[in-house]
């Protein structure tokens, strides 16, 4: 018999989110009913934006919702490294197999020059014939040291099968298949490659991942093949929804899973309502788990009711198990505050007050709040919503890095600090009298800030308008 393996391989260019977890729950109780291991990898091949805080951030929340792998980056194993950055030299040997096999060819295009070609090609995929160069340009280009990446070959034409576990036998046009890049032009691979022989060299016997990874499916066939390698068993599952059958998305609502662990969400509930909306009972699945009874019609995450089930289990607790509880949840975040309401302190029943907007997700408001400043209804609404966009992009959430922020908006819109401020003061802290806003915004993060900032918007009536680029 197999012996099973399988793999959670998130990427850590960001917060880790509800999704992450649900696709590593199943992966995880697929391997611990098949007596088989789970191997966590870390798929940093996106150099840019990967961050080690991201890695953390990844290990700590999965271990909180109570995940366990059985090799990765934190604990080691027999087919490390675990992560793709410290595994080069082994991509590099497989990349001179696919060279010399004239599976693979290297590509000189610039990306202005690419641009063109997809414009002419509507929804044709890029092949080698439509890459190539004449002979005269190509040789100018190996002379002079051109930047190049190497493609992997694809059939200009037939059909694609592969089976899937939940599908059957899904069927592709190969002229739909792009001859996909495997090596960037500064030497490092990119995921496919290295996703591929990472799976194959680590044992990996059952890939469960989302099915927005059905597309890329046939490259990672054809590399299989062309390395002459068995092909692992794939199971795409459906993609978490909204309740209106929308993509469940950032720009909806918060999905981070340190937003619901922040929020007071259980990790317990987390765990059995996601194993719900797939269609699995949580106390049956170490013993009764089968993966092909999961529904396609794609798992909806109903955020009222995740809170009611967490109401539920938060009441049946045993009083000292709850004070616990919320002892544990509370006492980092009371450090934080501490200097921010300390200093307004006179007698203790004023700590309630003085901290209430730094607990709840959001402030009561109305657009009567905001009448009181010194700003017009639609000035009001650019400047939160100038502020919302720019808060995405920080990656160093500090209190120098926002109060710059805010100065931008100042000088960028010709207003004085204390004026600009002042829908913000109310966004964040629900009243203009209050601790330090700029002192609020650090210590609820990135996630909350921008749900009390969008809220804002919205009261005061300009949420269609918001603009999700730069």
């Amino acid at each position: 018999m197999q012996n099973i393996r399988t793999r959670i391989a998130p990427s850590p260019t960001g917060e880790p989110h509800i999704g992450t977890a649900y696709i590593a729950l199943l992966n995880f109780y697929f391997a611990r009913i098949n007596n088989g291991k789970l191997i966590l990898r870390i798929e940093d091949t996106d150099r840019l934006r990967s961050k080690s805080k991201f890695e953390k951030k990844i290990l700590e929340l999965l271990h909180w919702l109570g995940i366990q792998w059985d090799e990765g980056p934190d604990i080691g194993g027999n087919f490390g490294p675990y992560r793709q950055s410290e595994r080069n030299s082994i991509y590099n040997k497989y990349v001179e197999k696919l060279i010399n096999s004239g599976k693979v060819f290297k590509c000189y295009r610039t990306c202005e020059e690419l641009y063109k070609l997809r414009k002419l090609k509507f929804d044709k995929a890029l092949k080698e014939k439509d890459l190539q160069l004449d002979y005269k340009e190509l040789k100018f280009r190996k002379k002079n040291n051109w930047p190049y990446v190497i493609r992997l070959k694809v059939p200009n034409e037939g059909i694609c099968v592969f089976y899937d576990v939940l599908r059957g036998s899904i069927k592709m046009n190969w002229d739909q298949v792009d001859s996909q890049i495997l090596i960037k032009s500064d030497g490092t691979p990119t995921y496919h490659l290295a996703n591929v022989v990472d799976d194959y060299l680590m044992g990996i016997t059952n890939v469960i991942r989302g099915e927005d990874w059905i597309n890329s499916t046939p490259k990672h066939k054809l590399i299989y093949e062309y390395l002459g390698w068995k092909i692992p068993n794939f199971c795409h599952l459906p993609l978490l929804r909204n309740p209106d059958r929308s993509k469940l998305s950032k720009r909806k609502q918060n999905n981070s899973i340190e937003y619901y662990r922040k929020m007071g969400y259980l990790p317990q509930t987390i765990i059995k309502y996601l194993g719900s909306i797939g269609g699995i009972s949580i106390e049956n699945m170490q013993s009764k788990f089968d993966i092909k009874s999961i529904s396609l019609g794609g798992p909806i995450f109903d955020l009222d009711k995740l809170t009611w089930l967490n109401g539920i289990y938060i009441r049946s607790m045993e009083d000292k198990t709850l004070i616990k509880v919320m002892y544990e949840w509370s006492k980092d975040y009371i450090y934080k505050i501490l200097p921010s309401i300390k200093p307004r302190i006179k007698i203790l029943t004023d700590i309630i007050p003085l901290s209430e907007h730094f607990f709840s997700v959001l402030p009561k408001l109305k657009a009567e709040d905001f009448k009181v400043i010194a700003l017009k209804n639609t000035m009001q609404i650019k400047v939160l919503k100038f502020l919302w966009l720019q808060l995405e992009y920080i990656e160093k959430w500090d209190k120098a890095t926002i109060l710059y922020k805010v100065k931008q908006l100042s000088n960028h819109f010709k207003i004085k600090m204390k004026t600009i401020i002042a829908p913000i003061f109310i966004a964040i802290n629900g009243r203009l009298i209050s601790t330090s806003v700029i002192d609020t915004i650090v210590i609820i993060g990135k996630d909350i800030t921008r749900i009390r900032i969008k809220q804002a918007i919205n009261i005061l009536g300009g949420i269609e308008d918001i603009k999700l680029t730069k």
